[in-house]
């Protein structure tokens, strides 16, 4: 290896440490410039709109008075990693939309966030993001209410199988997708867990298959001990000594 080439590469690897490199591995021009795969709901009437399917969210938030927006999430470790964005747009206050491949949203990643330069300061930035299956987590980008839709099918009412944080949340169900919204999040992350409506029948009938099973089990062993018992006794094992305790040994009567 020439010292040219190492040259190169350790100043590359010193501008993908300190933030500097511009698009990384987590966004890249295509990705951003790319359609979405669904139409994002522009009309919703919460600050804050995401929606759930196939994989992906669709997030649509309301900017007020902001010029750029810091999009990043934070791992269990306590440090800030940027998160994976792409056909991003921007809807102006008079209803026209821009990506961006217009020219007028800038997007700039670095190690800990993807920040985003918008066109205007008031109207509503939208982008799609991926997301493990039954299991989403965001970080709330902006204060206010908040609407998130689950897949169809899905449900998150159960207790032991769903987890809805923060609380104070309304659930409805329309055209079985599942509705959570909140007035005012108050919280700096929302934390869903979710599940298929069949989960609550095959996990009832987990529950019914281990409880019959301890329960054969713990007849078993009690009978098991039951016959132990008679065995000792046959065999004179088994000895009241407490009616003897008043009468003296042989001997010393």
């Amino acid at each position: 290896m020439n010292r040219r080439l190492t040259a190169t590469l350790v100043v590359v690897a010193l501008l993908v440490l300190s933030g500097c490199a511009g698009l990384g591995s987590t966004t890249s021009e295509d990705g951003l410039a790319a359609e979405p795969s669904e139409e994002y709901l522009w009309e919703s009437e919460h600050e804050g709109t995401i929606d759930i399917s196939g994989g992906e969210y669709r997030a649509v938030y309301e900017m007020e008075n902001r010029s750029t927006v810091l999009l990043y999430q934070s791992t269990r470790y306590g440090d800030d990693r940027p998160i994976p964005v792409e056909s991003i747009q921007f809807r102006y206050e008079n209803g026209t939309v821009v990506d961006y491949e217009s020219g007028e949203i800038g997007v700039e990643e670095s190690r800990t966030a993807v920040t985003v330069d918008l066109p205007a300061e008031d109207g509503q930035l939208a982008y799609t993001g991926s997301t493990r299956s039954r299991n989403f987590d965001t970080r709330t980008v902006v204060p206010g209410s908040y609407e998130v839709i689950l897949p169809p099918g899905y449900r998150a009412d159960n207790f032991i199988l769903g987890t809805v944080r923060p609380g104070g949340y309304e659930y409805t169900v329309e055209d079985d997708r599942v509705h959570l919204t909140w007035d005012d999040v108050g919280a700096s992350t929302i934390v869903l867990r979710y599940y298929q409506e069949r989960d609550v029948t095959l996990f009832t009938g987990l529950v019914i298959v281990a409880s019959a099973g301890a329960l054969i089990a713990f007849a078993r062993v009690r009978k098991q001990i039951k016959e132990l018992q008679r065995k000792r006794e046959d065999a004179g094992l088994d000895i009241d000594i407490e009616d003897d305790r008043d009468d003296p040994p042989p001997g010393m009567r």
